[in-house]
């Protein structure tokens, strides 16, 4: 009794173990499945990646266009600034010029904020040329207009570059991060005694900055974003992996052997021609095959009726067979395709009989126990000859049990009732029927109403019942030998 409960208790433990043994490793699968390679996973990611691309380089572009957009806002404001200050010829405009800059120059970088946000600050210098000397003008600590002289050879070349350019900036191309552009600009009017420079720096925050600044406008931005992209991938890969995919299974199909299998895609570019490519290969397959199934069988129908010309007996045997297996299968509406393959499993049911000594075959009394022996294996070599073709497996069955018994007591299996192919039922039926119409040297030919005598109390016997009744109404129709 222990040793019975122990045994369960060791069951119900080890159960658990092996459904985790077996469920691991396919929910493994699946996952791995879901993300195996495939065009249409690839189109997905790479229009994702694509959208993201088209986002970082949108915020380039407004970057850029904005700083663009200060430059020519900070010198028409500046221009208009200084055209509206009048010296009455007595003083320099330089002066109200720098106290209006800096009491307006707030008002500029908020007007810029509309085109981007990327300054956080401005600071103007002026500088202007007095007796061909550069000086710069600022406001010291107590408001009070100071100037001093420019000793930078460098920066005096640049001044009298922007005389001539009017507009000169140090506007490197802009990759996101964050960085400085140095503007200088002539604001010198046509009737100023002096020239003027007005110059500042526009300080471009870069992307994680503004990311930082508007975190979460910036989260729906990139959810948005990702959102499109990841949706146009999807339509895409629908639209040009879909059909690509089916064709990739329909030649999977035909490789296996289906060949008349054929994918219509209803579309004329590249992916239409690739259809009607797979499907005109298709059918160059099933003529090729077709003709060279039709050379094989040709053969094997020539070998078949060597061997039944081997004997006088059997001389056109199998032919007959074929004729009145096809008969039982129009009576029982066999398709096309089965057809086909009970012709062929009927034309050469009895090739075996190649190894089968003519002296058996023909031997006038009752065969002995050896030699029948001899004569049960020829289903069996019948089928060795014909494994050897692929494609003609389906016709195997037919002639390894053409010799089975309704009742279970024929050969080589001991098959009983419908576990004998149908094929096999039907050729069994043909051949009595037709080696018992025929002549042999140890008898001669039954009639047919005789023969059906025979078919008919042989019914579950021998024969399928149903094949007998089936072949009863037609035999009159298909046999021309008198009854």
């Amino acid at each position: 009794m222990l040793l019975v409960v122990g045994n369960v208790l060791s069951v119900k433990r080890e159960r658990p173990t092996i459904m985790t043994k077996r469920l691991l490793p396919s929910l493994l699968g699946n996952f791995l499945a879901f993300w195996r390679p495939s065009l249409g996973r690839r189109l997905t990611i790479s229009f994702t990646i694509f959208g993201l691309v088209i986002g970082y380089f949108v915020f380039i572009f407004l970057a850029i266009s904005g700083t663009n957009a200060f430059i020519r806002l900070a010198s028409d404001t500046a221009r208009t600034y200084i055209s509206s200050i009048s010296d009455g010829g007595k003083s320099d405009k330089g002066d109200e010029l720098l106290r209006l800059l800096e009491r307006r120059g707030t008002d500029i970088a908020n007007s810029a904020l509309v085109l981007h946000g990327i300054f956080p600050q401005l600071k103007f210098d002026l500088y202007f040329q007095d007796k061909g000397q550069w000086q710069q003008m600022y406001l010291d600590d107590q408001g009070v207009i100071q100037s001093h002289r420019i000793d930078n050879a460098a920066l005096a070349t640049e001044l009298k570059n922007v005389r001539n350019e009017r507009i000169m900036s140090s506007f490197p191309f802009f990759y996101g991060a964050q960085d400085k552009v140095n503007v200088k600009i002539n604001i010198t009017g046509k009737d100023d005694r002096h020239r003027y420079i007005l110059a500042f720096d526009i300080h471009r925050q870069g992307i994680i900055a503004v990311i930082q600044k508007n975190f979460y406008k910036s989260i729906i931005f990139f959810l948005v974003l990702l959102t499109i992209s990841h949706t146009l991938g999807h339509l895409f890969s629908i639209r040009l992996a879909r059909p690509i995919e089916q064709l990739a299974h329909e030649a999977m199909t035909i490789a296996t052997g289906q060949y008349k299998h054929r994918f219509t895609t209803g579309r004329k570019d590249e992916i239409g021609m690739l259809a009607e490519a797979l499907n005109n290969m298709a059918s160059r397959i099933i003529d090729g095959t077709r003709e060279r199934e039709n050379i094989l069988i040709g053969i094997l129908i020539a070998l078949t009726r060597t061997i039944d010309a081997k004997s006088p007996w059997t001389a056109g045997h199998s032919e007959r067979v074929t004729r009145f297996a096809e008969a039982i299968g129009r009576g029982l509406r066999l398709n096309d395709d089965q057809m086909r393959v009970l012709s062929i499993s009927a034309i050469l049911h009895d090739i075996g009989k190649i190894a089968v000594p003519e002296q058996i075959l023909d031997k006038p009394a009752k065969l002995t126990d050896e030699e029948f022996d001899i004569v049960r294996k020829h289903p069996r070599a019948g089928a060795d000859i014909i494994s050897s073709i692929p494609s003609y497996d389906p016709i195997l069955a037919g002639i390894i049990h053409h010799h089975e018994r309704w009742d279970g007591t024929g050969y080589p299996d001991g098959l009983k009732g419908e576990n004998i192919p149908l094929f096999a039922r039907i050729i069994c039926l043909a051949d009595v029927y037709d080696a018992l119409t025929a002549d042999r040297p140890y008898r001669s030919a039954w009639s047919s109403n005789q023969t059906i005598q025979f078919l008919e109390a042989q019914k579950a016997k021998m024969f399928d019942p149903t094949l007998v009744d089936v072949f009863k109404a037609i035999v009159n129709d298909i046999d021309g030998r008198s009854a």
